[in-house]
């Protein structure tokens, strides 16, 4: 496992600049709002809007909302759960899913090369193009009231075979 900077990969800067643009204004609406696409982790539905601004286990204060969902296959996608506001959230989302799919092919590929294995090994080991599932969380950290007590996300391990991150450059 490792990091690494992707860089001319293909999604436009404008493509990023909606994405970014439609989970900001997902998370300026109001609380009552948000709550319609709430998840439900007792009952095992993860998908959806849910908020952390309380103590983890290990005693640290988290402060983050996000929303979670998955963007691909399209076939699997429960787009009930998916925001009408901003109006575009679905064809944004759904066009990044898509070029997000792509490239994560040609990483699979590029990795699969790299490690001496034939071009498309990895990416059929995790799934194959027809079976990979991509989830999407956008992660959204309020104003605190006191930010020196509190922990955006706490440590912990991505479970995905590949983690895109795509960063606001907020601190």
């Amino acid at each position: 496992w490792g990091v690494m900077h992707l860089v001319n990969h293909g999604i436009s800067d404008d493509l990023i600049e909606r994405v970014k643009a439609a989970g900001k204004t997902f998370f300026d609406l109001p609380i009552e709002e948000k709550e319609k696409y709430a998840n439900d982790q007792a009952s095992g539905k993860i998908a959806g809007y849910g908020s952390k601004l309380a103590n983890n286990a290990s005693g640290q204060l988290e402060w983050e909302d996000y929303f979670f969902h998955l963007i691909y296959p399209e076939g699997k996608r429960d787009l009930s759960m998916w925001p009408k506001t901003p109006a575009d959230y679905t064809e944004v989302t759904s066009e990044y899913a898509r070029q997000l799919r792509s490239l994560a092919t040609r990483v699979f590929s590029a990795l699969s090369l790299g490690l001496g294995l034939e071009e498309g090994r990895l990416e059929k080991e995790v799934g194959g193009v027809e079976e990979l599932l991509m989830q999407m969380k956008i992660n959204y950290y309020p104003k605190c009231p006191q930010p020196d007590l509190a922990l955006g996300v706490e440590a912990h391990t991505d479970v995905s075979s590949l983690t895109f991150i795509l960063h606001n450059m907020v601190p």
